[in-house]
């Protein structure tokens, strides 16, 4: 009777312990300043994505907030502290003048 109580016990303990683990996305940057520049210009940068957390991070889709603006991953899915490139755009053709500010949105 003991045997059969220890196999018991412990796929539940390990199904627990699998449940706690959770994906957690940490960025190189949060905000990018591109400084002064010119209309007649598209700009690009990258910034890293790292998986800081202990289970796969699976990135749904990458939206940014206008036309101007355009983004990309290198991966849509990251093991646990696997990193990856977040490729960004910004064309001010059209925006007139003063500061913008744009956004990138991940579904995760």
């Amino acid at each position: 009777m003991n045997k059969i109580i220890g196999f018991i016990i412990i796929p539940i303990v390990c199904l627990s312990c699998k449940q706690d683990r959770k994906a957690e996305v940490s960025l190189s940057s949060y905000v990018y300043d591109f400084g002064m520049i010119s209309p007649d210009s598209i700009y690009c940068d990258s910034i890293i994505l790292t998986n800081v957390g202990d289970a796969k991070l699976d990135i749904g889709e990458i939206e940014t907030g206008c036309g101007c603006t355009y983004a990309s991953i290198d991966k849509y899915e990251l093991n646990p502290k696997e990193s990856c490139a977040l490729h960004f755009s910004f064309n001010p053709k059209g925006k007139g003048t003063g500061p913008k500010e744009e956004l990138i949105i991940m579904g995760v």
